[in-house]
């Protein structure tokens, strides 16, 4: 299942970088989830689950449901961004007003459990399009933005590209800038594929990975 495509596009990631991944709402996103879990362990890395509005016990859930394995996840760190549904190691909350003003405290919880270089996935992200206001989404991207370069993580924002673009004010489009790489997940004749669509690096660019 996809692990070693999946790995030949990871491990040209670099430290510092902010990953958008795109999958429309016929993909599973929870399966790509949990293949970027496994690569972590399996490469030693760390791993630091950001969970908006309640969307890690959403993709566990679906897991269960297709017989994945998931033991060890309910340990993993998990930083809560609204909701209220408590899930995983959770080392920090954080309310979603808090979030789209100011990444201070976010950093301050997660620079006090990780060691190394941690892989960040971001699940629920685009769900913030739908309750914020304009002003709100704008702050929240450019708070974003100041984290390109961090060199204790990789961030990998998860997002459905269908509620993205139903967002008018071209902030779909802003979150793509700020962004080092940008992939998309999404259905073919051959499977489910993950291909790099932005990266400045040519050895990346074009690559694809079938993943199922």
């Amino acid at each position: 299942m996809g692990r070693d495509g999946l790995s030949n596009i990871m491990s040209l990631l670099l430290p510092g970088e902010t990953v958008l991944v795109e999958y429309t709402q016929d993909s599973p996103s929870e399966l790509l989830f949990w293949l970027l879990v496994k690569w972590a362990e399996k490469n030693g890395k760390p791993v630091l689950i950001d969970d908006v509005l309640d969307t890690f016990p959403e993709v566990l859930a679906r897991l269960r449901v297709l017989d994945f394995d998931i033991s060890g996840f309910g340990n993993l760190p998990v930083v809560k961004i609204g909701g209220s549904r408590n899930v995983g190691r959770v080392i920090g909350t954080i309310d979603v007003d808090r979030h789209s003003i100011d990444f201070r405290y976010y950093e301050r919880i997660y620079s006090k459990v990780i060691e190394g270089v941690a892989i960040n996935p971001v699940l629920g992200f685009h769900k913030l399009f739908m309750v914020l206001t304009d002003r709100e989404l704008f702050r929240l991207i450019r708070n974003v933005a100041g984290f390109v370069g961090k060199r204790d993580r990789i961030a990998i924002y998860l997002v459905n590209s269908d509620v993205l673009s139903s967002k008018s004010g071209g902030f779909d489009a802003l979150l793509r800038e700020i962004a080092t790489t940008v992939l998309a997940f999404y259905p073919t004749e051959r499977g489910y594929v993950l291909g790099v669509v932005k990266t400045p690096r040519k050895e990346l660019l074009g690559k694809e990975a079938v993943i199922l």
